[in-house]
């Protein structure tokens, strides 16, 4: 099965609790016809975002290299013009199955200054930026994300947040019971992130010789 599950790091009175993110994503067509698929199923809008994600590389082995990701996300509330910039570090994937892996997050005060910190430190940015539109809508313990990818296209993500190991596959067959409902499959699904498909797409362009 293709599925993201990663362990993100939660403060919970004043400790830090670790979580599983179990999270599918798949291309789609019509994302008003997923919208109103999980409506019917009871999904409620939460709210829209317009998201610039900046990755950074670096360090003596390389971040990505590694198998690790380093990233700086400034938001946008489509509804209320609210500002919120977040850091987020994602570890080594922990087996080679799923995409399970440490994650870090917090907000921070200045998105653009915490890029200027990452720099000075050693670290440099990674092209492109993913810029994308995501909606958020949920269901209970579900959480459904419609992204519109600048130079991408359109996806839908599932993720439940699960407390430990034991309950992960639960949580993944919750989702995989959404997403056929909504009329895909598992195997429509893919592990590669935002940022090496556009890379992708980039290289692609030009091995394509002029006419």
């Amino acid at each position: 099965m293709d599925s993201a599950c990663r362990m993100r790091a939660r403060r919970n009175g004043g400790g830090i609790r670790k979580m599983i993110e179990v999270e599918i994503k798949i291309p789609v067509g019509d994302l008003e016809e997923v919208r109103e698929g999980l409506q019917r199923k009871g999904f409620a809008h939460e709210r829209s975002l317009i998201e610039k994600d900046t990755y950074f590389d670096g360090g003596i082995n390389g971040i990505r290299k590694s198998g690790e990701a380093l990233r700086v996300r400034q938001s946008i509330h489509c509804d209320t013009g609210e500002k919120i910039s977040e850091i987020n570090f994602k570890g080594k994937k922990m087996d080679s199955v799923s995409m399970s892996r440490p994650e870090y997050e917090t907000t921070v005060g200045d998105g653009e200054i915490a890029g200027k910190i990452f720099e000075a430190a050693g670290f440099f940015p990674v092209k492109p930026m993913v810029v994308k539109k995501r909606e958020m809508l949920v269901f209970g313990e579900m959480r459904a994300c419609l992204d519109e990818v600048e130079g991408l296209g359109t996806f839908l993500e599932l993720e439940i947040m699960a407390e430990d190991e034991s309950s992960k596959a639960s949580a993944l067959e919750k989702i995989e019971r959404i997403l056929k409902e909504l009329g895909h499959e598992m195997e429509e699904t893919t592990r590669v992130s935002y940022l090496t498909q556009l890379q992708r797409r980039a290289e692609q362009r030009r091995s394509v010789p002029d006419s």
